[in-house]
This record gives C-alpha cells, structure tokens and sequence, in this order.
C-alpha cells in the first residue's frame, strides 16, 4: 500500500471557542504528542494541516511545524486557527515565516460583526480576528487564509466575508459545517438552505474563475463540490481516504479521516509505516469504500482532484464558456 500524501492533524484538543458547529471545546484535553514524536509521520507528506482545538495553545507549535517542516521534506503546511491568541499567532509568526513560505495560517471567519461572535461563542471574537489578519498583514505574512464554514444561521456572511479577505489580500476557503461523532464531536449540523448557500458561493466561484490564478479556479470547483454535497449530500469525486489521506489525533491515533470513527493505530505503538499495512488499516479503507455518510472537505477531495485532474480541468473549462456566454454556473 502506497503511503498517502496528505494528512490532517491535531495538535489539540484545548480550544478557547465555544463554537456552535463543533464540541471539541467539550472535550477533556487528553494525551498530546511532544514535537520530536512528530517524527514518525511519513516523509511522503506533501499537504499537512494542523488543526487543533487550537493549535496555538501549544507552546511549542513552532517546534511541532518545524519537525513536521523537516521531516516531510518542505511540505505545504497550514496552521488552522480561530485567531483570537493574537499575542501567540504574532509571537510565533517571524519563526514561522523563517521555517519556509509552504507555512500558511488559516484564520476562521464565520461572519461580520456580532454574526462571528456568535457563531464562535466569544464576545468581540470579530474584533479580535481583524486585529490578528492586520498585525500579520503588517509583518508581511502573506501565506494566510481567511476560512468561513456556513451554517444556516450565517450563511447570509459568506460574501461578505470573502470580500474582506480580498481587501486583506488573503486567500478564501469555505466548506460547510459537516459532522463527525469522535472529531468534531457533534451530529448536529444540519444542511444549508441550498438556495442561500448558491446565492452566496456563485459569487465567490465567479470571482475564482476570473482570476489569473489556477489555485482559485480549483477553489470553484470545490465549491461546486460544496454546492452538490450540502444539496444532495453526495461528492463530485470518489474518496480515497485512509489511501491518500489521514487523521491523527493529539495522542497519535490515526483514522482514515475526519469523520469515520475507525482507528488503525497509533505512532506511539507502532511505526507508521506498520500501521498502514496493518489489518486495522485495511479494515479502516473498507469502511471508506462502503461509507453511508460521505463528505465534502478539502483534506479528502484535494487528493481527489489530484488523482482526477481531467474532472476539474473539464469543469473549469466549461464555467469559463459559461460565464463568456453569460449562462449560470453548474
């Protein structure tokens, strides 16, 4: 079994929000993983996404990129962060930008004003985050993302949202509150209206598409991928997770993705390499053949797109025509 490329990982589980589509922040901290057991991730990893909680509690998350910077060989990284330890994220960014320029900080941006408060469940959490895209505007970090997942209570935001990212100069992202019953700890999150989501991403995707930059062009495709999933709970492209991809939790455990609750190992026990021929690892793969609840986020469909690189070049093609011959976008 080839080694995957692409991994999500949690760094922790303690988190200063008190967000409405996700009870990590409901969890109990648990074990964590010190930097140097980051070492037994695979050098094959080209895309890392450390998650948290929030990964910026940690102390030594600068020591954890740069293990996980060296191990795999300058892969792209992208720290997710909810942006409100300003002080942390500033402290910890002139280190950052000195590991490489594939290091990347995702900020959450769930709405204008009160609507982000609320979603995320922190008084003047809106403030908070515009100082902290500001501050590392003004550093010169311009590997960062602003990313908005819609709910039906802000799906209403997305644009807005999207525009500000733009006037920062930042890139976009936006996916959908989906569930996971051990990740996100939470069953709860419901579909979108489809038509106020479509309303709101086909403005983001024109603007994607119009640009001169082929990362964008992929992000509308995406986005069309969020549009059929949040509609008909179905993917554009078939899921290789637990192949290509994987979750590993803050004590090592590692699953096939975010969402199926199917542990093949941890690298506390085990190399990597012994668990992803293992029979649990195995096991992990047939459940994601046979998965009932598919999903539609980026860690799984960006390997997606890269093994089917025709389907979005196709789709992207055909938007363009579309939008020359000023038709709506599929």
């Amino acid at each position: 079994m080839a080694l995957p490329v692409d991994a999500v990982v949690a760094v922790t589980y303690r988190c200063d929000s008190r967000c409405s589509m996700c009870n990590i922040w409901q969890l109990p901290p648990g074990e964590e993983l010190a930097p140097a057991e980051y070492r037994a991730l695979p050098r094959t990893l080209r895309d890392v996404n450390i998650t948290g909680g929030e990964p910026f509690l940690r102390d030594d998350i600068v020591e954890i990129v740069r293990v996980v910077h060296e191990r795999c060989g300058g892969p792209r990284i992208v720290i997710s962060t909810n942006g409100f330890e300003r002080r942390r994220i500033v402290h910890a960014a002139p280190a950052l930008m000195k590991i490489g320029r594939s290091v990347g900080i995702a900020v959450s941006l769930d709405g204008i004003g009160e609507m982000h408060d609320e979603i995320r469940g922190v008084a003047g959490g809106f403030d908070r985050v515009v100082e902290t895209l500001k501050q590392l505007r003004t550093m010169g970090y311009r590997n960062v993302r602003v990313a908005f997942t819609a709910q039906r209570a802000n799906v209403e935001h997305l644009g807005a949202v999207y525009d500000l990212s733009r006037q920062f100069g930042y890139q976009f992202t936006a996916s959908v509150a989906q569930n996971s019953e051990f990740y996100f700890s939470t069953d709860e999150n419901q579909a979108v209206d489809p038509r106020a989501l479509d309303e709101e991403l086909r403005f983001v995707m024109r603007r994607e598409l119009l640009s001169a930059s082929p990362k964008r062009w992929l992000r509308a495709y995406f986005y069309a991928g969020v549009l059929r999933f949040n509609a008909a709970r179905t993917r554009m492209l078939s899921c290789r997770a637990g192949g290509d991809s994987f979750f590993m939790d803050p004590a090592g455990i590692v699953y096939p993705c975010l969402t199926l609750n199917r542990a093949m190992g941890t690298v506390r026990e085990r190399k990597f390499e012994e668990i992803w021929e293992s029979a649990e690892a195995e096991r992990a793969r047939a459940a994601v053949r046979g998965c009932a609840a598919p999903c539609w986020m980026i860690c799984t469909a960006r390997t997606a797109m890269m093994r089917r690189p025709q389907e979005p070049a196709r789709w992207i093609l055909g938007s363009w025509l579309k939008l020359a011959a000023g038709k709506r976008l599929d």
